[in-house]
């Protein structure tokens, strides 16, 4: 059947595109847009295109010989001169060779893409195993980093219970110093109401015992500056007693607040600890969850390229003329 004549928008004609894209295929080249519009001078890419791609859907009929034709065309200046039946078989072959050296590019190309993305595939999982090893040392450090912190932190505690017996046992001590301290002082006032009961006695009877009185007087006064002596001796010792345990207490007390004070250190350092651990923690999820989205990513990835390659036994796939035949065939 002939085909209707399309008239171009710039006054190119289709009779006209189709005899350029004779002409290119009687030159032994395939007809491009190009080539047609360099035939012609002048047609614009949008105008030819079309036309073009009218010329393509008809010539396989066109370069069937009589002997092969389904349907016999109605109009005989539809068959092509005998030249350009032969450049057009010659273009075919070529189509067809140059079809089958792109797939074989193109699948040595996908298959290069292929080893390339599997070699970054497991230079990232070496990258993320040995985080995920470093990781996992920082945590075991983390570990007996705390489980150091928390032996340090009882043995101090022990210490601290410690001091805290001793203070009591120094305080105690001073208890039964300032017992002894009253009872002592006690014992110097009874002796002093005794010692001026008995003046008082010797006074009395002093009239008639002067001599007596005298010797009696001189020696209570001798047992008195004893006494006194005794007692001052005494005072003089408790005292000592009580500012050294006084001092003692001072020191234990003070060690105490140092403990204390080392042992709230303690406690911040380990708190800083868990904290540190639970950043630790939080940072293996998260290189977890992006080693499973960039696993979940290659492997569409490499769905689509498999997708893209041919089948190793499929047939070689049709060059452009057959499927622009196939797209514009009425």
């Amino acid at each position: 059947m002939q085909s209707k004549i399309v008239r171009g928008p710039r006054g190119v004609q289709m009779e006209e595109v189709w005899a350029a894209a004779d002409a290119v295929l009687n030159q032994g080249e395939r007809p491009t847009i190009e080539r047609v519009r360099q035939q012609l001078g002048r047609g614009s890419p949008n105008t030819v295109g079309p036309m073009l791609d009218s010329w393509y859907s008809s010539l396989a009929k066109r370069l069937l010989t009589p002997g092969e034709a389904l349907d016999q065309p109605e109009d005989p200046g539809e068959q092509l001169p005998g030249p350009v039946l032969r450049a057009a078989k010659t273009l075919w072959g070529r189509a067809v060779q140059h079809a089958q050296d792109g797939a074989t590019a193109a699948m040595a190309q996908a298959q290069a893409e292929l080893d390339k993305r599997a070699e970054a595939i497991k230079q990232a999982q070496q990258e993320l195993d040995n985080e995920r090893q470093r990781l996992k040392d920082r945590s075991e450090a983390f570990e007996v980093a705390m489980q150091a912190k928390d032996a340090q932190i009882t043995e101090m505690a022990g210490q601290v219970r410690e001091l805290h017996a001793q203070v009591q046992a120094f305080q105690s001590q001073l208890d039964e110093a300032r017992t002894q301290n009253v009872q002592l002082q006690q014992a110097t006032e009874a002796q002093r109401q005794r010692q001026e009961s008995a003046e008082a006695e010797h006074r009395a009877e002093r009239l008639g015992l002067e001599e007596r009185a005298h010797a009696n007087e001189r020696r209570l006064n001798t047992e008195v500056d004893r006494a006194r002596l005794e007692s001052k001796k005494l005072a003089g010792q408790l005292e000592v007693d009580n500012r050294k345990s006084a001092g003692a207490l001072a020191e234990a007390t003070e060690k105490m607040r140092a403990l204390e004070a080392e042992l709230t250190l303690l406690q911040a350092d380990k708190a800083q600890l868990a904290k540190e651990l639970q950043l630790a923690r939080d940072e293996t999820s998260t290189w977890k969850s992006k080693f499973e989205e960039s696993r979940h990513d290659t492997y569409a990835v490499l769905t689509e390229l498999r997708d893209r390659l041919p089948p190793k036994n499929s047939e070689t796939a049709t060059p452009a003329v057959g499927s622009r035949r196939n797209r514009h065939k009425r």
